[in-house]
């Protein structure tokens, strides 16, 4: 299977401009309403105008009320496939889903025709939300109520969730920086309703939370595929793990005994000597016979230049030698020259989200959001798509609690699949003490060809 990578576009489509500014009269046109953006029952009302249109002249500054934290109710352990007693009483006639994204509509220049880069990519990823919606409204079933608010820091979001301290909704979906993701994880927690984290995926968030969600593999898994995948294509003599240091060692990850009786190598390769070495660094590594295969296992752009020197000498020092390099999907965020490497060269990464572009069912999302917002999608709206679908599919068929069930994804999705497994930090503990959080372990190992994906099985 052939897929496109996905970079990012510079929209500027009047139809979302016109989405902002509906979002933005809904939060500001009264100072002493509510902060919801937007909230659907059952149906959304896309705008249906091709006309071009600006942001309001004139919004209301939006004051928010000082929030004074109150210690977090802790709910019992629970476990992994049992659910805990309820504290609270939710509606059985519809599910009550609310959405917290950064629009940060009030820094949008009320007079420009563009909305700025960094509300655009959470309006991208509403308007695929709202596709979706509007998809599933058709089919039936249990309504829904969706709220939609503009929050990004601390507290804003608790500002927002205080609305529900006496009414939790069935299930949260953001926010997006960590600091208020980890307010949210242990408000939701302590309500018993289920959040959804689209955007950060770290083990440092919550502990003992079943109710938090992690819709992205976290780096654990990536190196567990990562390691899975080599040792299935070649054999553990001819693998090396590359680090920094003893210290930034990574062996514990790629080396359990229990799972593999043959043991990687790891070798330590200073990034100075990368970088500024005249001696060879990398060509000596390479096996006299048959491919050498690199690990990096790197996933933060503070590793950027290191993995750029790398592959800088990988390429200047492997003559003809056939040399594969393992990485994260983190690369793809990286310097254009990275990309440039795996393009040319076999650099494989372990990746959550892609698609094929060629799919029908690709090609026609494309065109329907095309028509609704004259300007074709970017992966964020594809994203918000796939999530709003699995999450209304999974609440109507298993109920709120649906990560406790043994469920699979669900169909017709464009970039990615869901695969949610219990994790537990203690390896040691009982299964049955509790889950620390649930996470999407789907991930596929792939390479880069002329700026499309190939999936290696």
């Amino acid at each position: 299977m052939i897929l496109a990578v996905s970079r990012p576009q510079q929209l500027n489509g009047s139809r979302l401009i016109l989405l902002l500014s509906i979002l933005c009269y809904s939060i500001f046109s009264c100072a002493t309403k509510k902060s919801s953006v937007q909230q659907h029952q059952n149906k959304v009302n896309h705008p249906n105008t091709t006309a071009t249109h600006q942001l309001p002249s004139k919004v209301d500054t939006a004051v928010w009320k000082k929030y004074e934290e109150k210690p977090v109710k802790t709910p019992d352990k629970a476990d992994a496939t049992t659910k805990p007693e309820r504290k609270y009483t939710k509606p059985d006639d519809h599910f009550e889903i609310l959405c917290m994204l950064p629009f940060k509509t009030a820094s949008n220049d009320s007079l420009g025709s563009k909305i700025n880069s960094s509300s655009l990519r959470f309006v991208q990823y509403y308007a695929g939300m709202s596709m979706a919606m509007d998809e599933l409204n058709n089919e039936g079933g249990k309504k829904i109520n969706f709220n939609v608010k503009d929050a990004e820091s601390v507290t804003e979001i608790a500002e927002v969730l205080s609305l529900f301290n006496n009414s939790p909704p069935h299930l949260i979906i953001g926010p997006q920086k960590a600091e208020a993701l980890k307010y949210a994880a242990d408000w939701a927690k302590s309500h018993e309703t289920s959040l959804l984290s689209p955007w950060v995926s770290s083990s440092t968030i919550t502990e003992n939370n079943p109710y938090y969600i992690q819709t992205k593999a976290g780096i654990s898994s990536h190196y567990a595929k990562l390691n899975e995948h080599a040792r299935a294509h070649y054999p553990a003599e001819s693998i090396m793990i590359i680090s920094r240091s003893p210290e930034e060692s990574r062996s514990r990850y790629f080396n359990d005994n229990i799972k593999f009786r043959d043991s990687i190598e790891e070798k330590f390769i200073k990034e100075s000597d990368l970088a500024t070495g005249v001696d060879p660094v990398v060509g000596p590594l390479l096996k006299a016979t048959g491919p050498t295969v690199f690990i990096l296992p790197y996933f933060s752009s503070k590793d950027e230049n290191y993995i750029y020197h790398f592959l800088r000498r990988m390429v200047s020092e492997k003559n003809n030698k056939e040399v594969i390099v393992y990485g994260t999907s983190k690369w793809l965020e990286m310097k254009s020259e990275i990309i440039d490497f795996m393009n040319i060269y076999n650099i494989r990464i372990s990746i959550s989200n892609f698609f094929d572009q060629d799919n029908s069912a690709i090609r026609s999302f494309k065109k329907k959001y095309f028509d609704t917002y004259r300007e074709f999608p970017s992966q964020d709206a594809m994203e918000g798509y796939d999530l709003v679908k699995y999450a209304i599919k999974s609440l109507r068929q298993y109920g709120p609690d649906f990560q406790w069930k043994s469920n699979s994804s669900c169909n017709g999705l464009l970039e990615t699949s869901f695969e949610f497994q219990p994790v537990y930090k203690n390896k040691s503990a009982d299964r049955k003490s509790g889950v620390d959080y649930y996470e999407n372990s789907f991930l596929r190992v792939v390479e880069i060809k002329s700026n499309r994906y190939r999936i290696i099985d």
